[in-house]
């Protein structure tokens, strides 16, 4: 059937960060900044390296109240901390960059947020993992580095192709048959699959969506 990538997003001071990885291929790492700590961070980081997950720098706006969640009006008044967010995941051998929550939905819709993105990847040169249709792909190209496409399995999608804000209800997808038919519709379209390590029953979800993968015939494997 194909070759897919299973993502998902730890790091963040939840706890499932360990059995979450039995089922990944790669983690988008928290750098310590809208959640968890520096000394968290590097103890995923080894984790997956002792379990052959490819590791992805995950910076967010530096906003532990709302998770890294809320929209900036200036998201270069970010940009030193996510430039040192980074570079720390950086120095511990990430592969690649996605953004995390807000960060993520404003540089996918273009403006300031994506000129902070591209600075980024300009400086680093780390391929970027984001939502395809977007700004995303363009960011990558102007950048010079690789782009991979996201898809999410426990998430709905607006008719514009962006993330339904979670302030909606049915933004957060948790039944497991949903997410494992979205996984499914998703896997031949993107390079890569997430799920978010503080959905309710992240773990059972993980397992679920790898083995509907697998039995359907997809090979699940890093992109990275």
């Amino acid at each position: 059937m194909g070759r897919v990538d299973l993502n998902v997003d730890i790091g963040e001071g939840m706890p499932y960060d360990a059995p979450l990885l039995r089922f990944a291929t790669s983690a988008n790492v928290g750098c310590g900044a809208h959640a968890g700590s520096p000394r968290l961070t590097r103890e995923v980081v080894l984790l997956c390296r002792d379990l052959g997950v490819v590791v992805g720098a995950h910076p967010g706006y530096p906003d532990r109240h709302t998770f890294g969640r809320t929209p900036w009006q200036d998201p270069w008044q970010a940009f030193d901390s996510l430039l040192a967010q980074t570079e720390f995941l950086a120095d511990l051998g990430a592969a690649y960059l996605k953004p995390h929550g807000a960060f993520y939905n404003q540089s996918a819709e273009g403006g300031p947020a994506a000129g902070v993105l591209e600075e980024l990847l300009r400086r680093f040169g780390l391929p970027l993992l984001g939502l395809p249709g977007g700004e995303h792909e363009g960011v990558a190209r102007r950048a010079g580095v690789r782009f991979a496409r996201e898809g999410f399995a426990d998430r709905r999608l607006l008719p514009n192709g962006m993330l339904a804000p979670r302030s909606e209800p049915g933004a957060v997808l948790t039944d497991p048959s949903a997410v494992c038919r979205n996984a499914l519709d998703l896997a031949p379209q993107v390079d890569s699959i997430c799920l978010h390590g503080d959905t309710p029953d992240c773990v059972g979800l993980a397992g679920a969506v790898r083995r509907t993968l697998e039995d359907a015939g997809f090979e699940v494997a890093p992109w990275a």
